[in-house]
């Protein structure tokens, strides 16, 4: 039994009031008595506990009325669960890699266990598989390593992914590919500008794929893109979006959060050079609060200077106005 539904138990009458839930839990957990998350941990620890089926919460009309959450009034022990002598994890022979265990929460130490028995029973007989393969494996359950994981850290950045020879699978990137190796790829932000520079692109052969970026998903495809890259043989990435300040922070957001061995991706500057000559322009007054600067970061001084320009009558450009009849008529 944990400590917590230990020290309960010892009541002497199976219904105990808030107050004194209250008491038990600070007593046994003082370092939260003045934390603004003590309610939050109160009632978290007790759900546990119902979940476990050791006690019984009440109706909602026996729960405070206020509250940052509202707590039950009292709680309702179910007697006759078996005691559970609590783990000694000092005895566990524990692996270089977990040498932080004495630093983790009580609630991480069965997660942390089973990492160990699988650190000690593959010791270096393991490559790197995809996260949920090697998540299935450790604890019989697929999603278990993302729902742990920081970025690609677990434990709050103390031990690696790689440790367990795990990797996170990017959501692929889709691409239309042309005849085109050796040159770039041109990424666009919007599926129906993906039809139509793919269906160009197929005869053209500027580009040696046409990918879709799918708006702001495509801030966190770096390692999706340098697996098309591959794919089609192509030498770098160029990026065409809405002229708003929301589609010239995709690309840019995608380059500051690209891992050192992905791709960044540069303007298609032709191409936006032609939107800012003869896109249809359109209303949205947001674009009177955007910076010259973002525009000018992305396509430098001369073009930059122009879209901040329409930006501060409010207006922006969408993609589509260079569309598939604009696009037949390009010089080869």
């Amino acid at each position: 039994m944990d400590e917590f539904l230990s020290q309960l138990s010892l009541a002497p009458r199976k219904k105990i009031a808030l107050e004194d839930l209250k008491h038990t839990y600070f007593a046994l957990h003082p370092e939260v008595q003045n934390s603004p998350e003590r309610g939050a941990m109160l009632l978290s620890e007790l759900r546990r506990l119902e979940s476990k089926g050791a006690i019984a919460l009440p109706a909602p009309g026996s729960w405070e009325r206020a509250g940052a959450p509202a707590l039950p009034k009292w709680i309702m022990l179910v007697r006759g669960i078996e005691p559970v002598v609590p783990e000694d994890y000092s005895r566990v022979p524990w692996a270089p890699e977990l040498g932080f265990w004495t630093e983790l929460k009580p609630r991480q130490m069965p997660a942390a266990k089973a990492i160990n028995e699988f650190l000690l029973r593959r010791r270096g007989a393991f490559g790197p598989v995809p996260i949920k393969e090697r998540s299935l494996e450790i604890f019989g359950d697929e999603k278990a390593l993302d729902a742990m994981r920081t970025g690609a850290n677990l434990f709050s950045g103390r031990l690696a992914l790689t440790a367990l020879g795990a990797f996170q699978v990017p959501l692929p990137l889709p691409y239309r590919q042309a005849d085109a190796p050796g040159r770039p790829v041109l990424v666009v932000e919007n599926h129906n500008s993906f039809w139509s520079f793919g269906e160009w692109n197929h005869n053209a052969k500027r580009y040696a794929a046409v990918v879709y970026g799918a708006g702001e998903a495509f801030r966190s495809t770096g390692a999706a893109l340098g697996q098309a890259l591959k794919d089609v043989d192509a030498k770098g990435a160029e990026y065409l979006g809405d002229l708003d300040p929301k589609g010239i922070r995709i690309p840019q957001g995608f380059n500051r959060t690209s891992a050192p061995n992905e791709p960044n991706v540069r303007p298609a500057l032709d191409l936006y050079r032609w939107l800012l000559q003869n896109g249809r322009r359109r209303e949205k007054p947001e674009c009177l609060n955007a910076e010259d600067l973002l525009a000018t970061n992305w396509l430098g001084a001369g073009l930059g200077a122009e879209l901040a320009d329409i930006w501060r009558q409010g207006l922006w450009i969408p993609q589509e106005g260079l569309g598939y009849e604009q696009l037949a008529n390009w010089p080869r």
